[in-house]
């Protein structure tokens, strides 16, 4: 009896609980929370703002080498919808995790209907590999919904995204903005990426 009860909480726990590679992604993203609590103030980049309801926010929290950063992009879109993505770097440099997460009116009861968001969790593997992504909607903290609910709808699409894939890409994109020490500017393209459309693992 007791071998049966073991055999069936192991096949009922989800195989990602054990994998060493998402536990280590884990560990990361603790480290990365606990550098943006304890120092939120201390980054570089820039807050722009434009017409028609629009502005992005780019926050890096540069480690330096051989300790963890952190980047957070922020999106105000046409004053309806607010993206924010935030970055995870590990001590080398490569990226671990990505929270995205969207924020508007639950379209579908419309403009004026409750605030509800789309979230993303994107694990990736030192070499640069997607190990998994989870996807939800929530209503004040709680998961209500997948994210291809027709009940659930947000006032802008998914096509934001567009990791860095190392800390040395987030210093480039910097340096195409803002400029080096010698206002020499370089040439950054960020590579979208789709993961409302990808399996969740």
């Amino acid at each position: 009896m007791r071998r049966l009860l073991a055999l069936f909480l192991l096949l009922a726990t989800p195989a990602y609980a054990q994998s060493p590679q998402l536990d280590e992604v884990r560990a990361a993203w603790d480290t990365c929370t606990r550098l943006l609590q304890s120092a939120p103030d201390d980054w570089t980049g820039w807050r722009r703002s434009f017409d028609g309801g629009y502005a992005d926010r780019f926050q890096f929290h540069d480690g330096g080498d051989g300790a963890p950063s952190v980047l957070t992009q922020t999106w105000l879109i046409d004053a309806i919808a607010t993206q924010t993505d935030t970055s995870c770097y590990r001590p080398d440099g490569s990226l671990a995790f990505v929270l995205s997460e969207m924020t508007s009116p639950n379209m579908a009861q419309g403009a004026d209907g409750p605030t509800i968001t789309r979230e993303g969790r994107l694990s990736f593997a030192p070499d640069g590999r997607l190990l998994r992504v989870l996807k939800r909607i929530t209503e004040a903290g709680k998961e209500v919904a997948p994210i291809d609910n027709e009940n659930y709808q947000l006032a802008r699409g998914c096509t934001l995204t567009a990791p860095h894939a190392t800390v040395d890409d987030v210093r480039s994109h910097m340096i195409s903005e803002l400029g080096d020490i010698e206002g020499t500017r370089g040439e950054y393209i960020a590579e979208p990426l789709d993961w409302c459309s990808m399996e969740t693992e």
